[in-house]
C-alpha cells in the first residue's frame, strides 16, 4: 500500500505527502483505505498530487509528530523534496493543539502547505477565519483524545473493581482528593 497512487516529484507546487496514522490499525471509521480515500479525493480537488505515504500505524496520538517513524523524517527535511502534506483529518496531523500548532507552524514557515480533507481547498493560516477554524479542529482532537484516555481509566477502574474490591478501594484511597491540611500562622 506504500507506493499505492504516488508520482514522482516535479515541482508543481503541490507535491504532496499523504499523512496516515492510527491507534490501532483494526479501528475502521478510520482505517487505512478509507483515510487514503479521503487524502486523495482532497489531494485531488487542490490539483495535487501524492508523491509519498507518511504512514504511522499502532501509534498513538500522544506522539510528537516530530518523532513519528512515518511523518517524523519528512517534517525533519530527512526524505527528500515535497510541497506539503495531505492528511484525512486535522487530528491525523496531530492530537493536541500544541503538537498539531507546532506541525502547521513547522511547514507554514518552510513554506509547505496543508491540505485535508475536512476543509474545503489548501488551508490557508493568513484568513484569521482559517487559522481559526484549524485551532477548533485541534482542541476538538486533544478534547476527544482526554476523553478517550477517561473513558480507558474508568473502565480499568471498574474492571479492578470487579476482579479485587480490596486493590480497588486502594485505588478508591490514592485516587481520592482530600482538602489541603490548614496552616496555623503563628
Amino acid at each position: 500500500m506504500e507506493d499505492m497512487l504516488t508520482t514522482d516529484y516535479d515541482g508543481c507546487g503541490r507535491c504532496l505527502v499523504g499523512v496516515r496514522r492510527l491507534s490501532r490499525k483494526t479501528d475502521t471509521t478510520n482505517s487505512p483505505e478509507r483515510q487514503a480515500d479521503q487524502i486523495l479525493r482532497a489531494t485531488e480537488d487542490v490539483g495535487g498530487h501524492i508523491v509519498a505515504w507518511a504512514d504511522d500505524w499502532e501509534v498513538s496520538g500522544a506522539t510528537d509528530p516530530l518523532t513519528r517513524r512515518g511523518f517524523g523524517p519528512w517534517l525533519r527535511g530527512e526524505m527528500g523534496p515535497y510541497d506539503g502534506i495531505a492528511a484525512a483529518t486535522v487530528d491525523r496531523v496531530g492530537r493536541s493543539v500544541r503538537d498539531t500548532l507546532n506541525t502547521q507552524a513547522l511547514l507554514t514557515g518552510q513554506d509547505r502547505v496543508i491540505v485535508t480533507a475536512d476543509h474545503v481547498g489548501v488551508w490557508d493560516f493568513s484568513d484569521p477565519n482559517q487559522e481559526n477554524e484549524w485551532l477548533i479542529k485541534a482542541w476538538g482532537s486533544q478534547w476527544n483524545c482526554v476523553r478517550s484516555r477517561n473513558a480507558t481509566a474508568t473502565r480499568r477502574y471498574a474492571h479492578a473493581r470487579q476482579e479485587s474490591p480490596n486493590s480497588a478501594r486502594r485505588m478508591d484511597t490514592c485516587m481520592s482528593v482530600s482538602p489541603p491540611r490548614q496552616r496555623s500562622i503563628t
